[in-house]
């Protein structure tokens, strides 16, 4: 009598579990068509990223933001979600770190500083998200002097749309305030993206 044995199965290119995962939904057609896009052509891709600059003026507590910005990722799903490697399921992960990039540009001249917020800018929505590994959301601040800074956010348009930057840029200011102040937010009810 033989045995035949069983060859392993080679590793899979995308393992849904190996984050842990709040729930997996299915993705919309529109979604499915922008995965489609990203994986025939990085740049193609690239039309679907979205950046959003806020004004800050007066005293601005870094640690308070950041915090904020954390407690944003979370409350929305989409904000702390990939893809999967097909594009057929939206995995909202369990907790993703958002990290806040920061630059003191408070050195240079007003001109320099416009443009190199310019350039910001222009790389937000240049440089491609990793629709499969993420994150789908970014945003650095930038320090032009003691009571200036200027908030930048990105996001990829499979997780973001314009009515999305309403909503974020409401809560963004509800948390930050509360953070300020030591509370919990007093949030509306959750919205859709």
């Amino acid at each position: 009598m033989t045995v035949d044995t069983v060859a392993a199965a080679p590793p899979a290119a995308y393992d849904p579990f190996a984050q842990a995962l709040l729930r997996v939904v299915p993705t919309t057609e529109g979604q499915r068509e922008i995965w489609l896009a990203d994986h025939l052509d990085r740049e193609a891709s690239l039309a679907y990223n979205e950046a959003l600059t806020i004004r800050l003026e007066g005293a601005l507590d870094h640690a308070a933001l950041k915090q904020a910005l954390q407690a944003l990722v979370q409350r929305h799903d989409a904000l702390h979600s990939v893809l999967s490697g097909d594009g057929q399921t939206l995995c909202v992960l369990e907790h993703l770190a958002m990290p806040l990039a920061f630059e003191d540009l408070s050195g240079l001249d007003l001109l320099e500083q416009s443009e190199h917020l310019a350039k910001a800018e222009t790389e937000a929505v240049s440089h491609p998200f990793d629709l499969q590994d993420g994150p789908l959301f970014r945003a650095g601040l930038y320090r032009l002097g003691p009571q200036s800074h200027r908030l930048l956010l990105s996001a990829h348009h499979v997780v973001c749309d314009g009515w999305s930057w309403w909503v974020i840029v409401r809560d963004l200011g509800a948390l930050y305030g509360a953070a300020l102040q030591g509370r919990e937010a007093a949030l509306r009810p959750m919205e859709s993206f």
